[in-house]
């Protein structure tokens, strides 16, 4: 009978550590997505800053055009009044550039939303994560306190 207990208890324990791993892997999970948010809405605030130093410098200005990580080449100014962005699926349009920004900025706000809720969807699984370790832990005690119980008892026999 108490092989069958302790087969019982393994079982819990096994299947209570199955779930905490479960858990910590979303959270995992959700850190990188997170991380790549706040990668992508740096990129996007880059943006926006580069366009307004272009088109404070001006149509004719001298600048140099980055072409690869180790390459410039000169470029002059042309049009900064329009702006081609990627509006998704490899599609690009043309706008004006108060347009632009305004349609950069939405997106920025359309991820820092996102990343609002994969961080409380994060605060569930850590309050889980806290249930779960809980359980663990006062499995453990019950197993240490029957463990002491049937030694006790062996001891009187």
């Amino acid at each position: 009978m108490i092989k069958k207990l302790l087969k019982k208890d393994d079982k819990k324990m096994a299947e209570l550590n199955r779930e905490l791993r479960s858990y910590i892997s979303q959270i995992e999970a959700l850190r990188v997505e997170i991380a790549q948010i706040d990668i992508l809405v740096s990129e996007y605030r880059n943006t926006i800053t580069t366009l307004k130093n272009l088109k404070d410098l001006g149509a004719g200005k001298e600048v140099l055009l980055p072409v690869g990580r180790i390459a410039q080449v000169g470029a002059k100014l042309e049009d900064v009044d329009k702006v081609v962005i990627d509006i998704g699926s490899g599609i690009s349009v043309e706008l004006p550039f108060d347009e632009a920004v305004k349609q950069i900025e939405k997106e920025i706000t359309a991820l820092l939303a996102l990343r609002e809720v994969l961080e409380k969807a994060m605060v569930g699984l850590y309050g889980k994560v806290e249930e779960i370790t809980q359980k663990i832990r006062e499995h453990g005690q019950s197993e240490a306190t029957e463990e002491a119980e049937n030694e006790e008892g062996k001891g009187k026999e």
